[in-house]
């Protein structure tokens, strides 16, 4: 299995508070079964120091992560990447090349402010598009907005927008109404990945044990399969995703 959104590198957010927080959540991940994670620490946040992996200190502490999640043996590839809040400037940095795209490829993993206006968050998926790249819409079962309209999302999935629900959502453990949308989305077949969003190693982990069983359970072996393998492992490849419709 793949992770493509996982707060993992130590020191750089509101995830892994340390290198040994860092290893154990490796760990942790590959005894459920994910082989590969793709590290999106925030990105473009106002105010924030670090904005991406082109600052020197997150890019030494990326290469440092790999090497150490190497010599203790765990069997994880680690890739680079990004949570990039949309913001007024995001177009602007995107075409300057500033912005880390999720493994390199013409994904990118695009979150936005919890209270956000859904006008504005199509507007900005529009424009991301329009430059040729593929947005992922992180965790949107968490905006108040679509929990509010949970049928927009598929005019985001006939426009070819990557949906991405977090695995706390499905879980029940980020709250009644997101849960409630997530369960939305899946049922009418409009998820295209489900990661961990991962921050720690005791309330939002990278394990996918209870995650895929569930994810069978409710929504059949195949779709599990789509969400937490094939289209993960696309969109590192920088290939086309699967449609679960």
């Amino acid at each position: 299995m793949v992770d493509i959104h996982c707060h993992i590198l130590p020191n750089s957010d509101d995830g892994a508070d340390s290198m040994d927080t860092a290893l154990l959540m490796a760990r942790m991940a590959a005894d459920s079964g994910v082989t590969t994670i793709i590290a999106t620490p925030h990105s473009n946040l106002p105010r924030a120091k670090e904005k991406n992996f082109r600052d020197a200190p997150l890019a030494m502490r990326f290469v440092e992560l790999i090497q150490r999640v190497r010599d203790a043996g765990i069997p994880l590839e680690i890739l680079p990447g990004a949570e990039v809040m949309c913001m007024p400037d995001t177009i602007g940095l995107l075409r300057e090349k500033q912005l880390v795209t999720l493994a390199r490829t013409d994904y990118l993993l695009v979150e936005f402010f919890f209270d956000e206006r859904l006008e504005y968050m199509d507007d900005m998926l529009d424009a991301i598009a329009a430059e040729g790249i593929h947005p992922v819409v992180a965790h949107p079962e968490r905006y108040e907005a679509i929990q509010q309209s949970p049928g927009f999302i598929a005019q985001w999935f006939a426009k070819g927008y990557i949906i991405q629900l977090n695995k706390g959502s499905i879980l029940g453990r980020l709250g009644r109404s997101a849960q409630k949308a997530a369960a939305g989305i899946l049922s009418r077949g409009l998820a295209h990945v489900v990661a961990s969003d991962a921050h720690d190693t005791l309330a939002r982990t990278p394990g996918f044990n209870g995650l895929q069983q569930y994810l069978e359970d409710n929504y059949g072996f195949d779709y599990a399969r789509v969400l937490l393998e094939l289209n993960p492992e696309r969109i590192c490849r920088n290939q086309p995703i699967i449609r679960a419709d």
